[in-house]
C-alpha cells in the first residue's frame, strides 16, 4: 500500500499535477505524515507556488534532510520566491557543497546573490531613483522568472 502510494504520488509529479498530490497527501491525518510524505507534500506545494505552506514540511523533514542536496535546493527554492535571499543562499550553498556539479543549484545561488545585491544597491540609489525615475532594477530576476523552472 504504501509503495503504491509513493509510485502514485511521483507519477502525479512527473505529470504536473501537484493538486492531486496535496490532495491525497492531505487526507492522511497530519501526525501520520512522516518525513517521506512531507518532502513530496512540500515538493508539490512549491510547485504550485504556496512557498510558506513548502517551507513548513520541509521542516518536518529537516533531521533527514541535513545530508540531501535536493532536500537543501527545494528550501532554498522556497526561500527565494519569498524573497528571503539571505536564507536562499544558505540554502543553496549547503545544496551546492552536497552536489557540486548540480546547476539548478548553481544558477539559482548566482540568481539569489544577483538579487541580494539588487536590493542592497536599490537601497543605496533610491533618492536617485525618485529623482530620475530611473529602474534599477537587476535583470537577474527576469532572467530567473524567463528561464524553465525545475521541477524537483
Amino acid at each position: 500500500m504504501r509503495e503504491e502510494l509513493i509510485a502514485q504520488l511521483n507519477a502525479w509529479h512527473e505529470e504536473d499535477q501537484f493538486e492531486e498530490i496535496v490532495s491525497r497527501i492531505k487526507e492522511v491525518p497530519t501526525p501520520l505524515i512522516d518525513e517521506e510524505l512531507a518532502v513530496h507534500l512540500g515538493r508539490a506545494l512549491n510547485n504550485l507556488g504556496r512557498y510558506r505552506e513548502a517551507l513548513k514540511w520541509f521542516n518536518k523533514a529537516a533531521d533527514k534532510g541535513k545530508k540531501d542536496p535536493l532536500w537543501h535546493f527545494r528550501v532554498g527554492y522556497a526561500h527565494y520566491y519569498l524573497d528571503e535571499y539571505d536564507e536562499a543562499i544558505k540554502a543553496f550553498k549547503k545544496a551546492n557543497k552536497l552536489d557540486p556539479e548540480d546547476q539548478d543549484t548553481i544558477e539559482f545561488l548566482a540568481w539569489s546573490r544577483n538579487e541580494k545585491a539588487a536590493l542592497a544597491g536599490d537601497d543605496d540609489d533610491s533618492a536617485e531613483d525618485t529623482v530620475t525615475g530611473s529602474d534599477s532594477d537587476s535583470s537577474a530576476g527576469a532572467d530567473a522568472d524567463a528561464a524553465e523552472e525545475p521541477k524537483r
